[in-house]
């Protein structure tokens, strides 16, 4: 995933959950075990913000598709994610630069 935070919360997960993300870039959930976020059961947090889901199309995907699942099936059609993916491989280029 990429994305913005900004905060100086220090989270620290539960032995139930797990983490959303590796951090390769920044603080995280709390500055000392490079996780970000948190997922347990069906639910996803996160202190990625700004436009995460945009930046982000395969997690728009998965959310959309699990509420889809919840509801009692349907499929998600395949849209041209491609200026996104594109835009998502440029963030992630730009940051491994620095």
């Amino acid at each position: 995933l990429v994305g913005f935070e900004n905060h100086s919360g220090r989270t620290f997960l539960g032995p139930e959950a797990r983490p959303l993300g590796k951090v390769l870039m920044g603080k995280g959930n709390n500055g000392s075990d490079r996780t970000e976020g948190c997922v347990q059961g069906g639910i996803i947090g996160t202190y990625l913000h700004g436009s995460l889901l945009p930046k982000n199309p395969h997690l728009a995907d998965h959310l959309i598709g699990a509420a889809l699942r919840r509801r009692g099936g349907g499929v998600l059609s395949t849209l041209d994610d491609s200026a996104e993916l594109a835009a998502h491989g440029w963030i992630l280029q730009r940051a491994q630069r620095r």
